[in-house]
């Protein structure tokens, strides 16, 4: 059981780019919170609100009864580790995630959330998580001042959108690289007033004519580096994928 659970933490850590941390203290650390009660339950309802489905390793949970843990364990820090970020210049704050019953200002939604809410300052740049094209920017209501861009991988096209920003910095029809500023950030719209870029992704279906919403999360590879290349061919299938890069400047990352 401790070694499979290495192994999760090793394969975590190594899906997020990082270096090994103390591998022995944070196993043991591990360990020692998931065999209690309590440290279970959280990683069981943080799963439950980003709509996990248990079903996530080949880990036999027939043959022992600890197995399930290990469907936890593997979720939790693949989630983890993935929005950490791991990056030395830091990472940024999540308010709301994709799915949930909770606002960014703390109030309850009426539906759950359709983006992901990253923290950030009045005046932030929202940068273009990946090479796209400026669809449209538009003012409504619930959005305020946004920003959609599409994305084009192998013959695929995806979507994001920007919301609440205080300015936009894009025409439409505006060719953007990973890293060029959309805008700024704001309040606008039915953001509670709280300063936060409201992200999403749509993922485009084979016959064009439609997009279906889904959590960015997964496709998040961490902090945007100016100096990094950033490949989006999945070494472990060999297909094209998107990759995406925060949407907000991590702490302490460029100016």
């Amino acid at each position: 059981m401790l070694n499979q659970r290495g192994q999760l933490l090793r394969a975590a850590v190594g899906f997020a780019g990082c270096s090994l941390p103390s591998y022995d203290r944070a196993l043991w650390a591990l360990r020692t919170w998931l065999d209690s009660w309590a440290g279970i339950g959280h990683v069981a309802v943080g799963m439950h609100r980003q709509g996990y489905d248990l079903q996530l390793t080949r880990y036999d949970t027939r043959r022992d009864s600890r197995g399930w843990r290990l469907v936890l364990v593997a979720a939790v820090l693949f989630d983890t580790v993935a929005l950490a970020g791991c990056a030395a210049e830091g990472t940024t704050r999540i308010l709301s995630y994709y799915g949930d019953w909770k606002g960014a200002g703390g109030g309850t939604r009426p539906v759950p959330h359709e983006g992901i809410d990253f923290d950030a300052s009045l005046g932030d740049p929202a940068i273009a998580p990946a090479d796209g094209t400026v669809l449209r920017v538009f003012v409504n209501g619930i959005c305020g001042n946004g920003i959609e861009v599409q994305h084009l991988v192998d013959e695929v096209f995806w979507r994001t959108r920007y919301c609440h920003l205080d300015a936009t910095n894009v025409q439409q029809g505006q060719e953007v690289k990973r890293g060029d500023v959309l805008g700024k950030v704001g309040t606008t719209g039915n953001s509670a007033r709280v300063p936060h870029l409201h992200f999403e992704l749509r993922q485009g279906q084979p016959s064009g004519e439609s997009f279906d919403r889904i959590n960015p999360l997964p496709f998040i590879v961490g902090c945007f580096d100016p100096a990094k290349t950033y490949s989006t061919l999945d070494v472990s299938s060999g297909n094209p994928r998107l990759v995406l890069t925060y949407p907000v400047r991590c702490g302490g990352s460029i100016k």
